[in-house]
């Protein structure tokens, strides 16, 4: 059977979350790997919930709703009856202009070089132009080059490339975190972030968290100043937030921000200059993170993305463990 063929006598329809749950969360476990990754297995689970939920014979209109509601648009390939891949479309807004997150391109192992992948994505570009969005933004693994590929022919183009660091609370970890974070060396000293701080601070958030991809963050970066303490509607976000400031001989060389997420995982944003040589910031990165783990931390989850290469010995150094290495694309309809 030519790959043509295959295409042509399956299916790809919408994904209906209130029948394709179960179906979608084996394929996205096993494409990804999720059972070595508590954050995705706790994902798998919740779908697994609803799919439990509405399978139950007391299940309500309000609770296939609720279903539907929860789980974001998208499209599944089907070969005789049998989900053999899965593409999810996310909405998401970047000021007053909506755009959409491609995630979740999976594809059983059987099924793999035959174009479902391809064909998944036509699908739901095609989806997006039919609703007027015009600008598609996927992450992928910086080594799936097949995949890497497939969006390069489709048009996307590379925006940048992040590492994705966690800490994570373990009983043989914790003690060593706490040896590590020893008292700051001679010139430098931490205090909170001050008002005279935010035009480095706010250039240096530039350098690391490029514009074209912040509306994902789900942080406004411009209720980060400090003025904004002046509009009542961006205290909630703002009590959210702490700012502490890493000087050397009286100069401030680095800032690094805690957002406090509760229940959900807390995020933090490291921002400094990216014309330093490696072993400085090393040095400032792991000074400016050991102080948080020793001082602020309070053993829950916190992951840091930084970009790709950059202060990894520093960011390690504080305790911090990879957990991917991701690669931005976008696509403009």
């Amino acid at each position: 059977m030519s790959s043509n063929d295959f295409i042509q006598n399956a299916t790809i329809r919408r994904m209906d979350p209130t029948r394709d749950l179960n179906a979608v969360a084996n394929l996205m476990e096993a494409a990804f790997e999720l059972k070595k990754d508590p954050e995705g297995h706790v994902i798998i689970e919740n779908m697994r919930q609803h799919a439990r939920m509405i399978a139950a014979n007391d299940a309500t209109l309000l609770d296939k709703l609720t279903v539907k509601a929860s789980w974001s648009d998208g499209f599944v390939f089907e070969d005789q009856n049998k989900i053999v891949g899965n593409i999810t479309l996310i909405p998401h807004m970047d000021g007053f202009k909506r755009v959409i997150m491609i995630a979740n391109v999976s594809v059983d192992d059987a099924y793999r070089r035959r174009g479902i992948a391809r064909a998944l994505t036509l699908q739901a570009l095609q989806r997006c132009r039919m609703t007027g969005v015009r600008e598609v933004y996927l992450q992928v693994r910086h080594d799936n080059q097949a995949a890497i590929q497939l969006y390069l022919d489709l048009g996307f183009r590379h925006l940048h490339s992040v590492n994705v660091w966690r800490l994570r609370q373990s009983a043989s970890g914790l003690d060593q975190l706490g040896l590590n974070a020893h008292e700051l060396e001679d010139g430098y000293t931490l205090r909170y972030r001050r008002f005279g701080d935010w035009q480095k601070h706010k250039a240096w958030l530039a350098e690391c968290y490029p514009q074209k991809t912040r509306w994902y963050s789900g942080l406004a970066f411009r209720q980060l100043s400090p003025l904004c303490w002046l509009n009542p509607l961006a205290w909630l976000q703002l009590m959210q937030m702490e700012h502490f400031a890493l000087s050397r001989d009286g100069e401030l060389v680095g800032v690094l921000g805690l957002q406090s997420r509760a229940p959900q995982v807390d995020m933090l944003w490291l921002a400094l200059p990216e014309d330093l040589d490696a072993a400085e910031e090393n040095k400032r990165a792991a000074l400016l993170l050991r102080t948080f783990v020793r001082e602020r931390w309070n053993h829950g989850k916190v992951n840091l993305e930084f970009p790709m290469g950059r202060a990894t010995a520093g960011i390690q150094e504080a305790g911090f463990k990879l957990a991917h290495d991701l690669d931005w694309m976008a696509l403009t309809l």
